[in-house]
């Protein structure tokens, strides 16, 4: 039951609005399915469940969009300036 207490605690860091309308439903699953297809998909469904509820629920969003959307048009701009085979076999070589 330990594995139970770990995705209740998931569940219930979910904000509250998503909390008390999924909840129920969550645990529920949660014991139906535990038995079948294991507890590890459902604790790591409701890790990523639980970064996007609080990333769409907040102002976050908003910074990482501007982030990202300061970032392309510097590639696009100066993407011919960046040594993208150099960058390329490093990464390779760093696998």
């Amino acid at each position: 039951m330990i594995l139970r207490s770990l995705y209740r605690c998931l569940v219930w860091l979910h904000p509250p609005a998503f909390r008390l309308q999924f909840e129920e439903e969550m645990l529920w699953i949660f014991d139906q399915a535990v038995g079948t297809w294991g507890a590890a998909i459902l604790i790591a469904d409701a890790s990523i469940s639980l970064a996007r509820q609080w990333l769409t629920g907040s102002v976050l969003w908003i910074g990482a969009g501007a982030v990202i959307g300061g970032i392309v048009p510097l590639v696009i701009g100066f993407g011919s300036f960046i040594p993208w085979t150099n960058l390329w076999h490093a990464f390779r070589s760093a696998l």
